[in-house]
């Protein structure tokens, strides 16, 4: 599997209508507030889950990453990006917004 590819395909719960939906269709970052970031991204590194995020970097460019949460200290996360293959630091007040994975990833 390259690298990307569960990113890719990922379904992500859509807390709107309480029904799952393909990240693809939606076409649009995560939007949660900051309280609501925190709290999923700190309960997904306990429980060890993945979690789809809405990413602003430093140049301002926005991206959706899937990753999946190791420690959450000092205002960034560090996590395997399942995007990038490789285990990555995220800054906190970057995220846009976050969306637990759907419980039937299986495709």
């Amino acid at each position: 599997i390259r690298a990307g590819d569960t990113a890719a395909t990922v379904v992500r719960k859509d807390p709107t209508e309480g029904a799952s939906a393909p990240r693809a269709s939606s076409g649009s970052l995560p939007r949660t507030t900051s309280a609501e970031t925190l709290a999923t991204v700190q309960a997904a590194a306990m429980t060890g889950t993945a979690v789809w995020i809405g990413y602003v970097n430093a140049e301002g460019a926005a991206s959706q990453r899937v990753i999946a949460p190791v420690r959450v200290e000092g205002g960034f996360v560090t996590a395997y990006d399942h995007t990038a293959d490789e285990v990555r630091t995220f800054a906190l007040h970057r995220i846009t917004g976050v969306a637990e994975l759907a419980e039937d990833g299986e495709g």
